[in-house]
């Protein structure tokens, strides 16, 4: 599985780096997570905290060095599946109003 295929589910490209490292080897400190993806650290949680909010990436472990990991593949699945659900309404909402927009388009042109 390569960076570009995760990217075409909706991930930036670190985003997908960060993802994929951690599916590789399992959680790890951000420091060798970074590493391996080859991120930027400070990039590195700033990333992970996006995933996070998407629901594939988790923080574990106590202490001075917490663990960071991606959750079980199946949230990836269902966050793609939210994705498409939203474009769905999107495009539903634009089949609505495309006449209007013609419309007010039309006047200016």
């Amino acid at each position: 599985m390569f960076v570009t295929d995760i990217e075409r589910l909706g991930l930036t490209e670190k985003e997908a780096k960060l993802y994929l490292t951690s599916l590789r080897i399992g959680p790890a400190s951000m420091q060798v997570l970074a590493a391996k993806a080859k991120v930027d650290r400070g990039t590195a949680y700033h990333v992970a905290k996006t995933l996070g909010q998407k629901g594939l990436f988790a923080q574990g472990g106590e202490g001075k060095r917490p663990v960071f990991g991606v959750t079980d593949p199946q949230q990836f699945y269902d966050y793609v599946a939210e994705q498409k659900q939203q474009a769905d309404e999107h495009f539903a909402a634009i089949g609505l109003m495309i006449e209007d927009l013609k419309s007010l388009h039309q006047l200016h042109s």
